[in-house]
């Protein structure tokens, strides 16, 4: 493709000046702005490349953004429930077997649905989880046991949804839900873990947009699908086995593992194309002026949308309704800028650590000089090096040709990202390879703390990655409701014994300021379900 030129970008940037223009004005004049995704770039960078990819989004679980996409025609999705009828109205689709096959049990009943129908409460997950009340203890929703079902749906056409990133299935006060409780909804006083009006909520909006669903995360991928009779073709709705049957699963921990290890395998995206994200209508609270301050003092990395007026959510809303229009109507291939961010990420993501960690002054400086020299025309005289840090800066962003306003605000964050690279690395090659007055131990310490501030900055999921582990292990990140403090910081390999009863890192109902304790768990009988039923507890049916 034909790189955009500055000139071309000015140009641009003043025919969508009605969107990106400065909010320094009234509240009228309030929008997103290139000062905005500029300040922002680090964390647009990394919403791209976290978008539909499970380890990424677990690290990152604030989410910021929302993606326009298409779940193609033909993708097979799953749901788990205790019956063979397709449901009325709205319900939860996975995209993964295991995901699905934990919520095909018993039936968790729910009171106040305007049907008449009972439906299930909040989840199990292997740790008994109690529904979040208001105004008393939680509680444990009333059990009956039986055999489930799980269903197989396949997309009729092609489905129109909304990726909401982060972990935004992940029902916390810990600002998971923000971007649908506050942005979305409008509602600033919801407790955590009632989902049910959530998605209530959201297929109301949806129906306003005329789109099918919204793409959340948990410990893998889900959909709000909020009309089981449009664009789905039920395959099968197999019974499984009741609990002292052949072909139960024995042991509850294993069948938590797995699907941990279904989610593992998204890590890195959600496969075969499964999801088709429009990069190019992207909507984010890191476009705009917004206050993001998270109020927990312990936690700045985690933007939150609590400081954000109404009147700002409302313009964003409003935006986000927009791309969405948009992006169904318009048919056009958007800018691949994950691919973007694949390539930058590829570039630097080893050297980088490597320049950090080694004292040898010859590794970092033929990893600086390796990095750098493609930048560098040895001919010419350049002045402080300007023109080898714009060519660095802008070397990845050659070959695209932006075409939306969200387009123009993704070059400026990306731009900004880049050129923040490079300009850490030309500060240590100056230490390393122009600086002959320097000692050496002073050059090579002075260059790991610039590299490692860097990689402060950058926060790539990529340097939190395990490895390898052995067949009977999972790399374990911390997946709401999964997950201690250790495994959110310093994710590493685990089998299934590990990982059962791992959920200290999420603040959940009961255990956070202010709330009271939940009840005590049931404990797990020798099948692995728990010995008190009346007291167990299901999320929303997948």
């Amino acid at each position: 493709m034909i790189p955009i030129t500055p000139i071309q970008l000015a140009t641009l940037v003043l025919a969508t000046g009605s969107l990106v223009r400065s909010s320094a004005g009234s509240s009228q004049s309030f929008g997103p702005t290139l000062d905005s995704a500029r300040k922002n770039g680090l964390q647009i960078f990394n919403a791209v490349h976290n978008a539909m990819r499970e380890f990424g989004s677990a690290l990152h679980h604030n989410g910021m953004s929302l993606f326009p996409a298409v779940i193609p025609e033909g993708v097979l999705l799953y749901h788990g429930t205790h019956t063979r009828e397709v449901p009325k109205g709205f319900e939860w689709l996975a995209f993964e077997i295991e995901h699905a096959e934990n919520f095909a049990g018993g039936r968790w009943r729910r009171p106040n649905r305007t049907d008449g129908e009972p439906h299930p409460g909040p989840p199990r997950f292997g740790m008994n989880m109690p529904l979040q009340v208001e105004d008393g203890p939680p509680k444990y929703p009333p059990f009956q046991p039986g055999k489930g079902h799980l269903h197989i749906y396949q997309a009729e056409r092609p489905l129109n949804v909304l990726y909401i990133d982060g972990t935004a299935a992940g029902k916390t006060d810990m600002g998971t839900v923000d971007t649908q409780d506050i942005l979305l909804a409008g509602n600033m006083s919801r407790v955590p873990m009632d989902d049910w009006k959530r998605a209530d909520d959201l297929c109301a909006l949806g129906k306003k947009w005329n789109i099918d669903g919204f793409i959340r995360m948990e410990p893998g991928f889900e959909v709000i699908y909020c009309n089981f009779t449009d664009g789905l073709r039920l395959i099968s709705a197999n019974q499984r086995p009741g609990a002292d049957e052949p072909g139960s699963v024995d042991n509850m921990w294993i069948t938590s593992f797995e699907w941990a290890r279904a989610a593992a395998q998204r890590y890195n995206g959600i496969g075969s194309e499964r999801v088709l994200l429009d990069y190019s209508s992207m909507v984010s609270a890191f476009f705009y002026p917004i206050n993001l301050t998270n109020p927990d003092p312990k936690r700045p990395e985690l933007p939150r949308l609590l400081g954000a007026s109404s009147e700002e959510m409302d313009v964003v809303r409003e935006h986000v309704a927009r791309s969405m229009a948009r992006s169904v109507s318009s048919g056009q291939i958007p800018v691949n800028w994950q691919g973007v961010t694949d390539m930058v990420v590829t570039r630097y993501n080893k050297r980088l650590p490597l320049i950090a960690q080694t004292d040898s002054i010859e590794i970092i400086r033929s990893e600086v000089n390796g990095l750098l020299n493609i930048y560098i025309d040895y001919s010419e005289p350049d002045d402080g090096f300007a023109a080898a840090h714009r060519r660095c800066a802008e070397f990845y962003l050659q070959p695209v040709q932006p075409r939306t306003p969200e387009d123009e605000l993704i070059y400026a964050a990306f731009e900004n990202t880049t050129a923040t690279i490079c300009e850490a690395l030309f500060r240590a090659r100056q230490l390393v390879v122009e600086d002959s007055d320097i000692d050496e131990p002073d050059a090579i310490a002075a260059a790991k703390h610039i590299i490692s501030d860097l990689m402060e900055k950058l926060r790539w999921s990529d340097w939190k990655e395990c490895g390898r582990c052995q067949p009977d292990e999972v790399c374990f990140v911390a997946m709401w409701p999964m997950g201690n403090v250790e495994d959110h910081y310093n994710p590493t390999c685990r089998n299934f014994t590990d990982i059962g009863g791992r959920h200290n890192y999420w603040r959940l109902p009961g255990q956070t300021p202010g709330h009271r304790p939940p009840p005590p768990l049931p404990p797990l009988c020798a099948d692995g379900r728990p010995c008190q039923e009346s007291k167990d507890s299901k999320n929303e049916e997948l």
